[in-house]
């Protein structure tokens, strides 16, 4: 099993209340609890580079899956736990948390994430 693939479902999985952690298909996954979409780490052991790819499948449906970068993922993810999370909160504390968790995300998988991917509306 790839560990960065791993290491970034992991991370998602922990963005609670959206997501959560789901053992299925005999891996440690993150389930979204708003629609059920499943996200699994991809075995990629056979690659030269570990690149993050990450399986999803959409409303937790193996019939419709899709391979995507983790790194891409969890931008995403990261971006909808701070829209949830952020109510309230003036745009310095948004953008502290924001940085907070990319940090969190580079310690967490090794791979740093850019900053502009999370845009904040």
């Amino acid at each position: 099993m790839s560990a960065l693939s791993q290491s970034i479902v992991d991370f998602i999985a922990q963005l609670h209340p959206l997501y959560t952690n789901q053992f299925a298909d005999g891996r440690e996954c993150a389930l979204s609890l708003l629609d059920g979409t499943l996200i699994l780490p991809v075995d990629e052991s056979s690659s030269e580079k570990e690149e993050g790819w990450v399986a999803v499948f959409w409303q937790g449906d193996s019939n419709r899956s899709s391979e995507v970068p983790g790194m891409q993922l969890a931008s995403v993810a990261i971006w909808r736990h701070l829209q949830a999370s952020g109510y309230g909160r003036s745009d310095e504390e948004t953008a502290a948390r924001r940085k907070q968790m990319l940090d969190q995300f580079q310690r967490s998988t090794g791979v740093p994430l850019m900053r502009e991917t999370i845009a904040l509306a």
